[in-house]
């Protein structure tokens, strides 16, 4: 009998405790929700919002950025506006490795392109009208200067 009480009395303090920190910081006082964490250093302005590149003309779109290290992220909208064969190349000097993977309007990865080469180039056949996500991303640890080349083929 002593030990089922030592367990039934184990479970209340566990339960107890849960009880009290789960309810810390949720009383009055003005805390309300707190304060967004301050923004990595590799936050450049597109790694959580795409940076929109405009319509896909009959002219190549052509943009240079900068990859600060392996945690950065670039990201890039293209507008579509009809079916057409999507042209898309990253280019850089030196010896990173980077790479790059492109998002239907949907949010779906449609191709992902990371060769040890360079340039990381592909062409998506017939895309459908739309807004299109190129992500590039880098696997070395040190900043990289890129250029994006966006066009019609």
């Amino acid at each position: 009998m002593n030990r089922a009480w030592d367990v039934t009395h184990s479970w209340l303090i566990v339960l107890s405790l849960v009880a009290i920190l789960a309810t810390a910081g949720c009383g009055g006082g003005g805390g309300g929700n707190p304060a967004a964490p301050a923004p990595t250093s590799t936050d450049d302005g597109n790694d959580f919002t795409p940076q929109s590149l405009g319509t896909l003309a009959t002219t190549d779109i052509v943009t240079n950025g900068e990859e600060k290290d392996d945690a950065d992220v670039d990201l890039y909208s293209v507008r579509v506006t009809s079916t057409t064969n999507l042209f898309v190349s990253l280019n850089w000097t030196g010896n990173a490795d980077l790479g790059m993977a492109l998002s239907n309007s949907s949010g779906i990865t449609v191709r992902n392109v990371d060769t040890d080469s360079k340039p990381e180039q592909c062409i998506l056949g017939g895309v459908p009208a739309g807004t299109y996500t190129v992500r590039i991303s880098s696997r070395t640890a040190t900043a990289t200067a890129y250029t994006l080349t966006i066009g019609a083929r």
